[in-house]
């Protein structure tokens, strides 16, 4: 009669303790994504164009842990001056703890001819500038 006892209660204790919803619902799913400025640490590319024709440029950067990646640009204009920010993407509760260096892209299309200077934001305060000549 013991033995019954403690199975049924064993049973009930296993049955009630398993969990049927998923792991994926919204709340959850966001406490592990972080959105986060990335500082640039190199740029590389060509610095002459011609007008309407796009210019690629290469855009190095570290994230924070195995877990970040790029997101977007984002770019603010002041006539031909353009000041670009990184922003990285962090999806994953359990990440890798080491700063890798991710590279992107960022196309450069511009439309009339003269000099344009590029900011990228390298700390705080910091920027690596690029001057691309616009033929």
């Amino acid at each position: 009669m013991k033995i019954k006892t403690l199975f049924l209660i064993f049973s009930a204790f296993i049955a009630f303790s398993c969990d049927s919803i998923s792991k994926t619902t919204t709340e959850e799913s966001e406490e592990c994504i972080k959105i986060e400025t990335a500082y640039v640490s190199e740029v590389t590319g060509e610095l002459e164009i011609e007008a309407g024709s796009t210019l690629d440029l290469t855009v190095s950067f570290p994230v924070m842990s195995g877990c970040g990646r790029f997101n977007e640009f984002k770019e603010s204009v002041s006539g031909k001056t353009i000041t670009i920010e990184v922003e990285a993407i962090y999806e994953g509760c359990i990440c890798t703890m080491d700063i890798p260096i991710r590279t992107t892209t960022y196309a450069f299309k511009p439309s009339e001819k003269g000099d344009y200077t590029l900011k990228f934001k390298s700390s705080d305060s910091d920027y690596i500038e690029k001057t691309i000549t616009v033929n």
